[in-house]
């Protein structure tokens, strides 16, 4: 079976990291992507590629990085939305 095209958004840390490392030791090829790129700089060496992410971009900014995340590989076969941010507030507040 041909290797799958991961795109992994929230990569730096936790279970982003982990679904990088253990999808580049089983031969897939991963984009791997986070607000800051230097935290994940490292999984260059490793065979992924990095792309700058945040959650608050724009839509201009989520299409350009699916037109370049397609390009890399010819598609994306998964996408694990694993990013996110914390929202602080009570119940009363988000009424």
């Amino acid at each position: 079976m041909a290797p799958l095209v991961w795109l992994i958004t929230g990569s730096s840390t936790g279970f982003g990291a982990e679904f990088v490392k253990a999808l580049l030791a089983a031969g897939d090829k991963v984009i791997a992507t986070a607000r800051n790129t230097a935290s994940i700089e490292h999984y260059q060496k490793a065979g992924a590629s990095v792309l700058k992410l945040d959650l608050g971009s724009s839509q201009s900014d989520f299409d350009k990085l699916a037109e370049t995340a397609i390009g890399l590989h010819g598609g994306v076969d998964v996408v694990v939305n694993n990013a996110g941010y914390p929202h602080f507030s009570t119940v009363e507040d988000d009424r």
